[in-house]
């Protein structure tokens, strides 16, 4: 299910089968996984009580170049580089659940109005990863 400001897939892979599909998969979108957050661990270092069965984890995806130059023609995009792309995938019930946020171009013109370039090159780079996610689910 889609729509213009939210996406959410599910998938009958496991949330680890789904990451090493994301991961394999990664490099055709021009992207490389830049870390994977196993979210009950990081809330239990920092002393949480969590359930055994929660299970959550934050995919970081990145393409370095394209970061890179970006965030260096412009600093004031890195606050809304990173965020965008996180994907979010967890298991509820036997079913593996994905969601992403990606940004729009009317979204990041309000961020940073003066930016057209960032304008259009971050909800692409978006879209990409919305169809890696589908290829990967």
């Amino acid at each position: 299910m889609e729509n213009r400001n939210y996406f959410t897939a599910t998938s009958e892979k496991t949330v680890q089968d789904f990451i090493e599909s994301v991961k394999e998969n990664a490099p055709r979108f021009n992207f490389g996984v830049r870390r994977v957050f196993d979210v009950r661990e990081e809330y239990r270092k920092q002393n949480v009580s969590v359930d055994d069965d929660f299970q959550l984890y934050q995919i970081m995806v990145c393409n370095y170049e394209r970061s890179y130059k970006s965030t260096s023609s412009n600093m004031e995009r890195a606050a809304v580089l990173l965020q965008p792309k996180q994907i979010i995938a967890y298991t509820e019930k036997g079913v593996t659940t994905i969601n992403y946020l990606p940004f729009t171009k009317e979204f990041i013109k309000q961020a940073l109005p003066q930016d057209d370039t960032f304008q259009q090159s971050l909800p692409e780079s978006c879209q990409r990863i919305v169809r890696l996610i589908e290829t990967s689910k």
